[in-house]
């Protein structure tokens, strides 16, 4: 048995992996390694369907990131973990019959809502943090303005600018 691997020489030109990427016309736009995207004719970047990718081997939702450095503006539907250290400027919302944790790291900034069942915020938001009957946590790094629905809060320190609206349990008013 031959336990050696030799990693194929890089090539620039080459074709970047995947070769295509699909797009919801079922045609292919394949980019090379190096080469931006093609303009459109509406002048925009191409559009393409939201696609939920999910762990091949344990059937789990993937996980989301925003990195530090990266600027994300719209709208996402979360279907599990979600990690922002970078920006975004629209609205993260928990996928129906899904249950969404975000995390904003002290590099984060979110101008926007937030819904998902479990909202940790280290870094900044401005916007609506609705957890419902859920769990909000608040770090003292964090600053946030805006509206903060919860079924259970914790404030650690945070620089807090914001309306709290608690969500009671189902049944009582």
């Amino acid at each position: 048995m031959n336990d050696s691997y030799q990693a194929p020489d890089f090539d620039p030109t080459a074709v970047a992996y995947p070769p295509s990427l699909p797009t919801p016309y079922g045609q292919s736009l394949q980019v090379q390694v190096g080469n931006a995207l093609p303009s459109t004719a509406s002048g925009g970047p191409p559009q393409v369907q939201p696609v939920v990718l999910t762990d091949a081997i344990q059937g789990l939702p993937s996980r989301s990131m925003v990195a530090e450095g990266m600027q994300f503006t719209g709208n996402a539907q979360l279907r599990g973990p979600c990690s922002i250290a970078g920006v975004v400027e629209g609205n993260l919302t928990q996928a129906a019959g899904s249950e969404a944790a975000v995390v904003v790291t002290e590099t984060g900034r979110v101008k926007g809502d937030i819904t998902a069942v479990k909202i940790s915020v280290m870094g900044q938001t401005d916007g609506i943090l609705d957890a419902g009957q859920g769990e909000v946590s608040l770090h003292d790094t964090a600053r946030v303005q805006g509206v903060i629905r919860y079924g259970r809060i914790q404030v650690n320190g945070a620089d807090l600018n914001a309306t709290l609206e608690r969500a009671l349990p189902t049944g009582q008013q």
